[in-house]
């Protein structure tokens, strides 16, 4: 584990290259989760790309109600505030994840997209992100809470041990954490405007899910193993199970883990 440091919001806002993201900074010592701050700043009208930064988080939210570790000062906890056309917000849940590998890679190559959201480095996970959304006829705001494991090590606790990591720990070295946050805020602008079929292409390029075998575990149901073979337009994802009979799957219906 690399000593805590404090977050430094001039040398993050200085590595921007935005019109929007990140221009607007709300940070604070300790929250209970940044997504809960972003929801009331989202209602109480602020502006797109308002991003709302903790140094320590005492409740963080992962999918599925889970919860998400985080120690202060050496990893990221954020939240964006997007207000942006609704067909548009279909596409964030590629959009996002695709945004923060990329950010990521650029530090360690290795980082791939676990589907749907995860960000992995080999077989540990060193990212996760969470969409919130609320939308009207006027268009959608949308609020992703992601959280990195930049600096600490996770494995330092037991739960973690064997299936999670952090970038400081598979490199070697500390990562500044405000060049790697205001990465993430250029190239989740720069995707906001790319063409759809630009995004699904490099989201399929960087998935470390397709190819794989795959436990599949439903909401409710019975779970079963197979093998992922395709990433729909949509982001669903087509499983051939052993008796090569094929099920298109949506993040919001099942869980995927992948098999030894």
């Amino acid at each position: 584990m690399h000593p805590a440091s404090r977050f430094n919001p001039a040398a993050f806002q200085s590595a921007l290259a935005t019109g929007s993201l990140g221009r607007y900074l709300v940070c604070r010592e300790v929250l209970v989760s940044t997504m809960d701050l972003a929801a009331r700043e989202a209602a109480e009208g602020a502006p797109h790309g308002t991003l709302v930064f903790a140094e320590e988080q005492t409740a963080g939210r992962g999918r599925r109600g889970r919860s998400f570790y985080s120690p202060a000062g050496q990893n990221l906890y954020f939240t964006l505030v997007l207000r942006c056309p609704v067909e548009l917000h279909r596409r964030l849940p590629l959009i996002v994840p695709l945004a923060v590998c990329a950010a990521i890679a650029a530090e360690a190559p290795a980082a791939r997209i676990k589907w749907p959201n995860d960000i992995w480095i080999g077989d540990r996970k060193v990212a996760g992100m969470l969409i919130d959304a609320e939308l009207s006829p006027a268009g959608a705001v949308a609020l992703p809470g992601i959280g990195i494991n930049v600096n600490a090590d996770p494995t330092v606790v037991p739960e973690l041990r064997d299936i999670a990591t952090s970038l400081a720990r598979e490199l070697g070295r500390p990562v500044e954490r405000e060049a790697l946050l205001a990465h993430i805020c250029n190239e989740l602008e720069r995707l906001l405007e790319a063409p759809p079929g630009h995004v699904l292409e490099a989201y399929r390029a960087r998935s470390s899910t397709v190819g794989r075998g795959v436990l599949v575990v439903p909401v409710g149901g019975e779970p079963f193993e197979g093998t992922a073979v395709a990433i729909e337009d949509d982001g669903s994802l087509v499983v051939r199970r052993a008796d090569d009979s094929v099920e298109t799957v949506t993040a919001a219906d099942v869980s995927v883990r992948p098999l030894a």
